[in-house]
């Protein structure tokens, strides 16, 4: 389960508030509109069509499952940012977590990504993960600069492997990074401010 430390305010570059806490059944038709009303230039590489309502129902099975802790960023009530971070529950791969992010375009270039990347982090520690990965477009430039600034490695590129939303086939390329390292690089990102907040790849619904 999620922390009690939440909701908390934080302060973007700009000086706007926004609210960060645990994802709620009610806050269901405020994600789907959330989600639609990206733009197509920013749905392209995202895994799923986010357009498709089944998208959003197959979500919510994962989330009832415990297998998903998701974040909400909100501002004035309107859902700006989601992150989410998945687990495996059981198996040799229960100690790694998989992050995926995505900010509306109206708050980017303010460190939302990097905030609500660091609540991720923090949440995978409470559940003694040791690694995160993200899973990246390889063309996706902004996003791979974002996981690079954060400490990720590539540890492989599958040529071919995934088609965009349009149904053209692109390279995949797994990061990882440790827990322990992100804890640390994440604050200093945030600080410097060094790249827009962009959501991590493979970050979509």
């Amino acid at each position: 389960m999620l922390t009690t430390a939440y909701p908390k305010t934080v302060t973007l570059k700009d000086g706007r508030s926004v609210v960060l806490r645990p994802f709620k059944r009610e806050d269901l038709d405020g994600l789907v509109a959330f989600l639609q009303a990206l733009p197509e230039e920013d749905r392209l590489f995202l895994r799923h069509d986010v357009r498709d309502p089944a998208t959003v129902r197959r979500w919510m099975e994962e989330l009832e499952g415990g297998r998903i802790l998701p974040l909400l960023a909100l501002h004035s009530d309107e859902i700006v940012g989601l992150g989410r971070l998945y687990l495996m529950n059981h198996g040799w791969m229960q100690h790694v977590g998989h992050m995926r992010l995505i900010t509306a375009r109206t708050h980017r270039h303010q460190g939302l990504g990097g905030l609500l990347a660091r609540e991720l982090v923090a949440l995978g520690t409470d559940h003694n993960l040791e690694k995160i990965q993200a899973h990246v477009i390889e063309d996706d430039l902004g996003a791979v600069k974002m996981c690079q600034a954060l400490g990720f490695q590539t540890a492989a590129v599958l040529e071919g492997m995934v088609k965009d939303q349009s149904g053209k086939r692109r390279n995949l390329a797994i990061m990882v990074n440790d827990v322990a390292n992100l804890s640390h690089l994440i604050d200093e990102w945030i600080q410097e401010s060094i790249l827009p907040a962009f959501r991590v790849p493979g970050g979509g619904a």
